[in-house]
């Protein structure tokens, strides 16, 4: 097992069919391209990964895929296991550990109190007896103090927080058990996070742009400001035009420019069309293009 410290990973993509079945071939590709690149891991089945929109079984097998391909090139693995139930929270918690992850996330428990979720926290990281991260999202329930407080867990090592609100998770870097991670998980801010104390990022767009996510991260972690934020302006260049055409739509349409796999959002989420990627194309080709580049010779 590995020791999870922080750095970037990969929150990898879980390809679909049309009717929102897991293709293992697919994802196969899309981890062999994942451990290539100059970042420290995957974190699979989490929010861009659709683990909660995915069965049991396909979870599992996408578990036991990038166990797989990520011990071959020396990358960590950690395995998102939240669930609508803490019956199946369990259930693959503990196949994580039987798989060979090397640590656990999971967002909150829904509907649970804060004593609840600490409970669940509780019981995940002793089913799996591995490193475990909270997930914090924009809509968990637990003020700032119960988080720190979950964070004293036994078998807890940190957090992931892709809260909207900057200054809450520089609250958190600020509050944390001393030794505790934290991985920051809004890519519109991985420079100052990291800047002002995130040890990791894991974001979305560093599943199509992985150098120039890694370079952020590298520059900003090392002290180069100037070029961290130089290579973070060209990325929120892009998420501004993504957010503003559509951030799914456009997620997926830069998949099909790079000629991978492009269907990895599952039905009601909309899809781009003919018009929407001339448009996109048209307006972001460019961007699209210079963002793939970054790091490339850094690629084994």
């Amino acid at each position: 097992m590995k020791k999870i410290t922080g750095g970037v990973l990969i929150p990898v993509c879980s390809p679909c069919d049309e009717r929102g079945r897991f293709l293992p071939d697919e994802f196969a590709k899309t981890m062999e391209d994942a451990a290539r690149q100059p970042v420290d891991g995957v974190y699979v089945c989490g929010g861009t990964g659709e683990g909660l929109l995915m069965r049991l079984e396909e979870r599992k097998l996408a578990c036991e895929i990038a166990v797989d391909a990520a011990r071959r090139r020396g990358k960590l693995v950690l395995t998102h296991i939240g669930a609508y139930s803490e019956r199946d929270a369990l259930e693959l918690a503990e196949h994580a550990a039987a798989a060979g992850a090397d640590g656990i996330s999971t967002v909150p428990l829904p509907d649970a109190e804060p004593a609840g979720l600490r409970a669940y926290y509780e019981a995940v990281a002793a089913a799996s007896g591995l490193q475990t991260v909270l997930y914090y999202v924009p809509d968990c329930r637990l003020p700032l103090s119960e988080v720190l407080e979950t964070l004293e867990l036994p078998g807890v090592i940190g957090i992931k927080s892709s809260s909207n609100d900057f200054f809450f998770t520089m609250q958190l870097m600020a509050g944390k058990p001393e030794g505790k991670i934290l991985f920051n998980g809004k890519d519109e801010y991985l420079a100052p996070a990291v800047i002002q104390g995130a040890d990791g990022g894991i974001g979305m767009w560093a599943n199509v742009f992985p150098g120039a996510y890694a370079g952020i991260y590298r520059r900003a972690a090392a002290g180069d400001c100037a070029g961290a934020f130089a290579l973070q302006t060209r990325l929120n260049a892009l998420c501004c035009i993504a957010f503003r055409l559509g951030l799914l739509e456009t997620f997926e349409a830069i998949l099909h420019f790079q000629g991978r796999w492009d269907r990895v959002f599952r039905s009601p989420a909309p899809r781009f069309d003919r018009g929407f990627y001339e448009r996109f194309t048209a307006l972001a080709g460019p961007l699209v293009e210079e963002l793939t580049a970054c790091g490339k010779e850094e690629t084994i």
